[in-house]
């Protein structure tokens, strides 16, 4: 009986001493918890996966019950290189998990196949938002080029939407926006099913991409690529939609980058979960949510560098 009360006590202590970062004892496979504010995000270390992101009882990532391709991860780009399906070590495989303080960061196993090694590093940023730091190393002995690409998934019901970017060149699109408005690309995903699978593919401005989804809004903050450094037949902002409507991608490009042997690039992502005030719509197109975004994610930008580089 001493045993058993003594274990408890020492999963409360360890649980108190780590209020943004925690591990889930009752989950087969190992999943740890970042806390920013009220938003909660959960990442498996099968991956190095978000499997989660919610406020509240709204959840805003798709679950592995949901689709076959479910939460959010890290892809290379260009697709061409690769084709289908996801390098398995870099995508499916378990991840080494460090925790230092309140920074959560998984390492994968080196990937032969690829020639590449990921590292994903979370932090919560003065309970406001979390951040993400992305890290490609090339493990190969030859220079590769390669760019991040971050592959989220939603469900569907939802109005995305984007800053316009520059002219460039960049795929042709099956998934239309709906309403270009001061500025802003609008997409609404619908829940009809279609034919085929759609893809947006476009130039972008500012770095960021949201999502409004039953009165919550998600918000990625990015880099802002320019299309002379986008990945071949890839953009900087990338939007899937599945036949089924069961799920949509909400999908971001960093610059198309040539590795030395040895040599790693980083990418950092910001994540906000906010409810959208009652007075504005967030259903449809309108300036309110554009401009209340924006008043979001200005003060990330004070604080951090948001420019990709090379590490050596």
């Amino acid at each position: 009986m001493y045993k058993f009360f003594l274990f408890i006590f020492l999963i409360a202590t360890a649980a108190a001493g780590l209020k943004k970062v925690v591990a889930d004892p009752l989950k087969t496979e190992k999943v740890f918890e970042v806390i920013a504010g009220k938003a909660i995000m959960k990442i498996a270390a099968n991956g190095g996966r978000i499997i989660s992101f919610r406020l509240g009882d709204k959840e805003l990532i798709t679950n592995k019950n949901e689709n076959e391709n479910f939460g959010s991860t890290l892809w290379t780009a260009p697709q061409s290189d690769w084709g289908w399906p996801p390098f398995e070590t870099l995508d499916q495989v378990e991840y080494n998990v460090e925790k230092h303080g309140d920074t959560l960061k998984m390492i994968s196993k080196p990937d032969i196949k690829s020639g590449f090694q990921f590292e994903k590093t979370f932090l919560a940023i003065d309970n406001r938002f979390i951040r993400i730091e992305y890290c490609i190393r090339n493990i190969s002995e030859k220079e590769k080029a390669v760019a991040a690409w971050e592959v989220t998934r939603v469900p569907s019901g939802g109005l995305a939407f984007f800053p316009t970017g520059e002219i460039g060149k960049v795929p042709e699109s099956t998934l239309k926006c709906n309403l270009p408005q001061h500025g802003i690309n609008w997409v609404a995903i619908n829940k009809t099913p279609t034919a085929e699978n759609q893809k947006l593919f476009a130039t972008a401005s500012e770095g960021w991409l949201g999502y409004t989804f039953k009165d919550v809004l998600f918000i990625k903050q990015f880099p802002d690529t320019k299309p002379d450094n986008y990945s071949p037949n890839q953009a900087e902002v990338e939007i899937y939609v599945n036949a089924k409507k069961s799920y949509a991608e909400l999908e971001n490009h960093g610059p198309y980058t040539l590795l030395q042997p040895g040599k790693s690039l980083s990418y950092t992502v910001n994540w906000f979960l906010v409810p959208v005030p009652k007075k504005i719509d967030s259903k449809c197109p309108n300036q309110q949510l554009s401009t209340y975004l924006r008043k979001k994610i200005n003060k990330s930008k004070a604080d951090l560098n948001l420019k990709s580089r090379i590490k050596f």
